[in-house]
């Protein structure tokens, strides 16, 4: 036996406080950064390396 689980949803504001990236496709090829900051670009585009989110500053050692 274990105990229930209790799900509640997590919203893109929650998710960019604790820096975490959510893309959501809207295109081949085309994702949108629901949780960009800053400088951040708000769609990702497949090939192009200027628009991907900038991981480095969220991920530490």
């Amino acid at each position: 036996m274990s105990a229930p689980a209790i799900s509640i949803p997590t919203g893109n504001s929650t998710l960019k406080n604790v820096g975490f990236t959510k893309l959501v496709k809207r295109d081949h090829g085309v994702y949108e950064n629901v949780t960009a900051t800053g400088s951040e670009h708000c769609y990702m585009k497949a090939g192009d390396p200027t628009s991907m989110p900038h991981l480095d500053k969220k991920i530490g050692d």
